[in-house]
């Protein structure tokens, strides 16, 4: 969950159809719509009820993104871990944003990049990453200091020293 203020800085203003330029496929309010959108679903942190199959198909074709065979694989490689997340929100926020707004969704993408780099939401996943990691890295070594360092077992210098071993075989090599 995001803290409310980027989640706020994200989704407000509302992107507003007089923003855009309409192409031939799609008016300013299909670019309006799809925006906010978009905006609302990195705000409630990629929530899949969201997920659909128009908003896939929009989002698979701008940011320079590719389909990955289908909607299931574009999920898997930008929304299943933080670290996927932190990549798709810095494609955004790093796009160039070529083309003509009359022919593509160019200005959508300025002034959605705009709101993702500066809102705090990339930091924000950064250090939700660095916590995760830092989780899993003390979880591990109390996992390995419970194995190499068991508590009821004495340091070897308080270990009994095992008996020298008879001195009486012959020896072959002599």
């Amino acid at each position: 969950m995001l803290p409310r203020a980027i989640a706020t800085a994200l989704q407000f203003p509302k992107l507003e159809a007089v923003d855009f330029t309409a192409t031939k496929f799609d008016s300013s309010v299909d670019k309006t719509k799809f925006g906010n959108h978009l905006l609302r679903f990195i705000a409630e942190d990629f929530p899949k009820t969201l997920w659909t199959k128009v908003f896939y198909r929009r989002l698979s074709m701008i940011f320079s993104n590719i389909a990955h065979y289908n909607e299931h694989g574009f999920w898997e490689t930008w929304f299943e871990t933080t670290a996927d997340q932190i990549d798709f929100l810095q494609n955004i926020a790093h796009y160039p944003c070529w083309g003509d707004p009359a022919f593509t969704y160019s200005d959508v993408e300025t002034i959605i990049g705009k709101r993702v780099k500066n809102c705090g939401v990339i930091a924000w996943k950064q250090k939700l990453l660095v916590e995760d990691r830092k989780k899993k890295d003390l979880a591990q070594l109390a996992r390995l200091k419970e194995i190499y360092e068991p508590e009821n077992v004495p340091p070897l210098s308080q270990l009994p020293v095992a008996a020298s071993p008879d001195m009486t075989q012959i020896d072959l090599f002599s």
